[in-house]
């Protein structure tokens, strides 16, 4: 069966484990099995951009829903974008005057600024978002890319339940082997300029 939504995964889960009694903790299963996706894996299919605005005065915003990883900001200049430096939270200096924002940080739940806004500013920040399906959110990247990354690290979520050590240790082995793919592939999608300068030789070498 096709695995792309909350929904299909739990009864995908529920169709490998073969245990009416668990049925009912298999949402339980998936979150356990995204917490620990979320530690393992810095995916690109979890960047996402999100617009943020603050207001004359403000210095400090709330940090978006799902928020994991800060990467890049920018702030926006008529049409045009500009990056904003980011600095370690115990190295920005922050100054009393206000100003167009020169460094921004991460400080507990907040994004801050090194000194107050003087007037309003949009800002658009690209950061790692958390996996986390829900009826709200039936779907994620992660989930259309690498279903099988997804069942596996719920069926070993399970596993202790199963006590078979034999199935857990297969289904172990499977997760760490969608995991090493997935991670693979996102390691090759970050390197394209490599990819294509060793194209030529690769070609080369088959002809040889």
């Amino acid at each position: 069966m096709a695995i792309t939504t909350y929904a299909e995964l739990q009864a995908a889960a529920a169709n490998w484990l073969v245990r009416a009694d668990l049925t009912a903790r298999i949402p339980e299963f998936i979150a356990l099995a995204e917490a620990r996706l979320n530690r393992v894996m810095r995916a690109r299919l979890a960047e996402a951009e999100v617009s943020l605005s603050a207001g004359a005065g403000v210095r400090t915003l709330a940090l978006p829903a799902g928020f994991t990883e800060p990467l890049r900001l920018w702030i926006a200049r008529g049409t045009d974008r500009y990056e904003v430096p980011f600095r370690e939270a115990g190295l920005i200096g922050v100054s009393a005057r206000r100003g167009e924002p020169g460094a921004w940080t991460v400080d507990g739940a907040n994004l801050a600024f090194d000194r107050p806004c003087d007037q309003t500013y949009g800002f658009t920040l690209r950061m790692l978002r958390r996996f986390a399906l829900s009826d709200a959110a039936p779907t994620n990247g992660l989930l259309t890319e690498f279903p099988d990354l997804y069942l596996f690290a719920t069926l070993s979520e399970a596993a202790p339940f199963l006590r078979d050590a034999e199935l857990a240790g297969a289904y172990e082995s499977k997760l760490a082997r969608a995991l090493g793919d997935a991670n693979a592939r996102e390691a090759r999608s970050r390197a394209p300029g490599r990819l294509s300068s060793e194209l030529p030789d690769l070609i080369a070498a088959r002809g040889a």
